[in-house]
Formats: C-alpha cells, structure tokens, sequence
C-alpha cells in the first residue's frame, strides 16, 4: 500500500500509467472508463492526464478530483481477435 500525502499535486501519484479508472469531480461529473497516461505541469501545477476510450485527451486538476474507481483494463484488439463473417477465427 502506497503511503497518502496529504498533497492535492500528489493524488496522481496514486494511480499507475496505462491502466483504466472512473474518476469523479467535486461538480458531480463523472468519467467512465478513462485511461491514465500520466501528468502534465500547467502553470508550474501537475494535472492529471486521460485518454477516453474515443481517443480525447482528458485533462483534470487534482484540486477538483472526489474520487477514482479502478477498472478492469480495456480490452485490447489481440484481445478480442478478429473474427470473419461466419464467426471463424480469421488468420
């Protein structure tokens, strides 16, 4: 387990790259399976970077993060394997 500082710069450092998360917000908005790809400063404060599963980026101050739900990764296209018209394993 991983030791919690008090920080709101350091929330991030609870999450690891690549791996899928629902994060919520202090408005009550909520992001469904968003995927870390880690932070980025602006204006000298680290902000944490997602990428949707439609490809946009996701960027969110950790002054406004409520709360991160681990998820079960996204599937990826090795995965579920590329199936033909009859429902054949194509390849």
């Amino acid at each position: 387990m991983r030791n919690l500082n008090s920080n709101y710069g350091e929330i991030h450092s609870l999450l690891d790259e690549d791996e899928c998360y629902t994060i919520g917000t202090n408005d009550g908005k909520e992001f469904r399976r968003v995927v870390y790809k880690g932070t980025k400063l602006l204006n000298g404060k680290p902000m944490m970077v997602f990428r949707t599963d439609n490809n946009i980026r996701l960027t969110i101050n950790p002054s406004f993060h409520t709360f991160t739900i681990e998820e079960l990764p996204l599937p990826q296209p090795e995965d579920l394997g590329v199936l033909t018209i009859k429902g054949e394993p194509n390849g």
